[in-house]
């Protein structure tokens, strides 16, 4: 089933940004990414600012793109761009635009096909945690882990049990907020299959200040699932 309906029509990352309540730099990267990662197609233009005439960068999205999108930034939001399509489509001089069940049956489809491509990134940030942490961290190498520090395992149990934090959420904030804890150290592992490697250790105040504030930022969207900024789609969040 073609998603288009007319090859003319398309949808800007501004007007996704208003319709989904998010900054446009928000949208416009993560549209990057989704090409990056060949989930989408959308065409990268420039438009002039009305107010100061300057030139500025967004997204022209077909349809199926744009759902895809809305499906990575904030799916609770896609009732605002399925009713938004519905006009430009009817607008068009194109055939049939498709029905609120159909669109919603391909809204589905591709949230789905996102949800797993995230659950395949999260398994292999995971599976590649610690050598990451050994190159992206501190040279010094310590004989036994200190007092008051902890490790990314521990850590992941640590935050699960004060806010309900999946272990994808807690990499993500470790590893790509701006705010997140340098490493205390290298530890090596004494165990004797270990052969001599080494894992990051972390300051457990640091890590508790990090994860306030992050919970602090974190916004409500529906039951226990949160947004923000620097995890792609919702996660789930325990207030306490």
């Amino acid at each position: 089933m073609n998603m288009l309906t007319s090859p003319t029509v398309t949808m800007s990352s501004r007007e996704i940004a208003e319709l989904v309540d998010r900054r446009h730099d928000q949208v416009l990267r993560t549209a990057r990414e989704l090409i990056e990662q060949g989930v989408t197609q959308s065409v990268e233009t420039l438009y002039t600012h009305p107010q100061n005439g300057q030139t500025y960068p967004e997204h022209r999205l077909s349809k199926r793109d744009s759902l895809v999108l809305v499906a990575r930034l904030s799916p609770e939001f896609t009732a605002r761009v399925v009713d938004r399509w519905m006009e430009l489509e009817a607008a068009a001089t194109s055939p049939r635009p498709l029905t609120t069940t159909e669109t919603l049956i391909q809204m589905l489809t591709l949230q789905a096909e996102v949800e797993r491509r995230q659950e395949e990134q999260a398994r292999a940030i995971t599976a590649i945690g610690d050598r990451i942490d050994r190159v992206e961290t501190a040279q010094t190498v310590l004989s036994a882990r200190p007092a008051n520090s902890e490790s990314i395992v521990h850590i992941r149990k640590r935050i699960w049990q004060l806010h309900g934090l999946s272990d994808a959420v807690v990499d993500a904030v470790m590893r790509q907020s701006p705010y997140a804890p340098k490493p205390a150290g290298m530890v090596r592992n004494e165990h004797a299959q270990a052969d001599g490697a080494t894992y990051a250790v972390y300051w457990k105040k640091d890590v508790t200040e990090t994860f306030d504030r992050f919970v602090s930022e974190c916004r409500h969207s529906a039951g226990m699932l949160h947004t923000h900024p620097f995890v792609e789609s919702r996660f789930k969040l325990v207030r306490k």
